[in-house]
């Protein structure tokens, strides 16, 4: 009774007898096999034994039983919502158990054999899946932009195929972007703005964006939500979860508190108000903005028609900010670096994503450099700025004046990365209210040097006790005492299956700290990281309180990792805020920098697997 209309839809939805035709396809492939009873397992060994035509009949056989059941469900449902069920049980169930099977098949091969094996399907499964996800939207977006800026935590192909979804998801033509606009605004586009760009600045997972000018000439951005964006949102996160439940149970939790997060960003009247609110706290930041919104309280909008604010439940404007997202940014520099290097951007990143963290870290210039390189040109511009002075109020009243010059500077992004921990930090130890959503595409370096942070509807907020709770767990793993990670990750809800004391403290550790060779390299890289720990010891919760400052954590890494800081540790970053909470409260915490738990033999559990620079 407590689930909302659509919730109770969804669920009655799925558990029609009629959704089991969807299951069709996996006791025919095993039938197929030879082996009835024997699962998927009798599927995956087929794949590999049992040769071309047994291959090409467990495909069909799943595509059959897919699709017959899914064409049932379409006959006899007329319900759009759950259409987008059968589509995505049609798109992904094929490709999830085809990973699978090849999953279990190369069980005990070399990691050789494995990664061709995985590699082809990577690249076969990589476009196709980019493909399902600009027809569904929503969710599917979402989830896609989140993976596609951490470089080593899914697959190249996919993080290829995916980059396009940070600042460029499907955008909505202007004619129904213009009739959304003017039944929010109840009246012509023409008697609030002199200028509306047709063309989107960015499209996003629930809506777009678009440039204005109102009609005394002032910037403003219009933030528009897609209709049914909501609705759609709750059945594919759904589906995902189920997916999940089957495939990869270790996911489902994550899942659940992904959905929790995102299921707030639909009313944009809420995410003006926590973006004021977010504005209020750290517009005495230097260097950091926050845009205001044109809401009741803004002083444009008393002038306006109807003296009333522009911001609806699915219409927000805001201030505009001049400068480039991140992510946008990053694009930029590889391919300027392909430029000098006369390589195709592929083939640069190809050459990135081989090198070794050392390597990684000893191509990026250091912040020392960085800023003397920045002073060198200051003073060759004050030099020539100077001489242009002189002849521009001499010699230059009778000739052409010499135009004066700024060079680009070059971002220091060891600056930006340290200012960007330090609103973070800010945000979750002193104020307790942080973005749970800070992106690549919702950080800006702006024109003027300062940073742009902007889409707060994804605000958490942490009380004291929380805060307290949450800074004795960074201040552990900083210190890396790992007895002091596990006890403080169990205090914030993080539960395994057998409490496995060793695998809570890779995850805490993993989650607060670092993406570095130290943390995931023994259970073959991040992007093997969590599954590989799963096998040991399988999350069962994740700690719902403290899930989106955990996140914040973690995508401010992967922001750090898009300005070539991949390896950057979030823990050390935020040490000195957490201990200042603590002592705040009248605590100081005792360490044993470097202290062990029992490490199990991963050899034996696992079994041979991809290291750290290969995965």
């Amino acid at each position: 009774s407590s689930r909302s209309s659509t919730e109770r839809c969804v669920a009655e939805r799925l558990e029609h007898p009629l959704f089991a035709g969807n299951m069709a396809g996996i006791a025919a492939a095993c039938a197929v096999c030879g082996r009835p009873g024997a699962g998927i397992a009798s599927a995956a060994t087929s794949f590999g034994h049992g040769g071309g035509q047994r291959r090409r009949a467990v495909r069909a056989a799943l595509a059959v039983g897919v699709g017959v059941g899914s064409a049932g469900i379409f006959v006899l449902s007329g319900d759009e919502g759950f259409k987008r069920a059968v589509q995505f049980n049609y798109n992904v169930l094929p490709i999830a158990l085809h990973y699978k099977a090849v999953e279990m098949y190369t069980r005990g091969r070399s990691d050789k054999e494995k990664s061709e094996a995985f590699a082809r399907l990577h690249a076969k499964y990589a476009p196709i899946s980019l493909d399902i996800v600009l027809r569904q939207k929503g969710f599917y977006v979402k989830t896609a932009q989140f993976l596609s800026q951490y470089s080593d935590a899914i697959p190249a192909e996919y993080i290829e195929a995916f980059k396009i979804l940070r600042d460029d998801a499907p955008a909505l033509p202007f004619c129904r972007v213009k009739a959304i606009v003017e039944a929010e605004l109840g009246m012509p586009l023409n008697k609030v703005f002199m200028q509306f760009d047709a063309k989107p600045v960015g499209a996003a997972s629930i809506g777009q964006v678009h440039a204005a000018k109102f009609l005394d000439g002032s910037d403003a951005v219009v933030k528009v939500q897609y209709p049914d964006a909501e609705r759609q949102f709750h059945i594919d996160v759904d589906l995902s979860v189920r997916l999940a439940k089957v495939l990869a149970p270790h996911y489902v939790d994550i899942l659940l508190q992904l959905k929790k997060t995102f299921a707030t960003e639909f009313d944009y009247r809420r995410e003006a108000r926590l973006q004021r609110e977010a504005h209020n706290r750290l517009r005495d930041m230097p260097g950091v903005v926050v845009p205001l919104p044109f809401d009741e309280e803004h002083p444009k909008c008393q002038a306006l028609p109807g003296g009333r604010g522009l911001v609806t439940k699915h219409m927000f404007v805001m201030e505009r900010l001049r400068g480039r997202p991140v992510d946008r940014w990053a694009v930029e520099q590889v391919q300027e670096l392909a430029g000098r290097e006369g390589r195709s951007p592929e083939e640069v990143m190809q050459r990135l994503r081989s090198m070794s963290q050392v390597e990684i870290e000893r191509m990026v210039p250091s912040e020392g450099k960085l800023r003397a390189y920045g002073l060198a040109l200051d003073a060759r511009d004050r030099i020539r700025n100077s001489v242009a002075l002189v002849y521009n109020w001499s010699i230059g009243w009778v000739g052409a004046p010499i135009a004066y010059t700024r060079s680009p500077r070059p971002v220091n992004v060891h600056e930006v990365i340290d200012r960007l921990f330090r609103v973070q930090a800010r945000c979750i130890f002193q104020e307790g209210f942080f973005n749970a959503d800070p992106h690549a595409g919702n950080v800006l370096l702006l024109d003027d040097g300062r940073l742009g942070l902007i889409d707060w509807g994804q605000v958490a907020c942490l009380t004291e006790p929380q805060r307290v709770r949450f800074a004795r767990a960074v201040v552990a793993v900083a210190d890396r005492d790992e007895p002091l990670i596990a006890k403080f990750a169990w205090d914030m809800g993080v539960r395994t299956q057998n409490r496995d004391a060793w695998v809570v403290m890779k995850l805490g550790t993993f989650w607060l700290g670092s993406f570095g060779d130290d943390v995931c390299g023994e259970l073959g890289g991040p992007t093997s990281f969590e599954q590989n720990l799963a096998r040991i010891d399988p999350l069962v919760a994740t700690g719902d309180e403290y899930f989106s400052a955990v996140r914040c954590m973690m995508m401010t890494r992967g922001v750090a990792a898009l300005m070539g800081l991949p390896f950057v540790d979030s823990s050390l970053r935020m040490r000195s805020a957490a201990v200042a909470v603590l002592r705040g409260v009248g605590e100081e915490m005792q360490t044993t920098p470097g202290s062990k738990l029992p490490r199990p033999d991963l050899d034996a559990i696992l079994g041979s697997r991809p290291s750290a620079s290969t995965s």
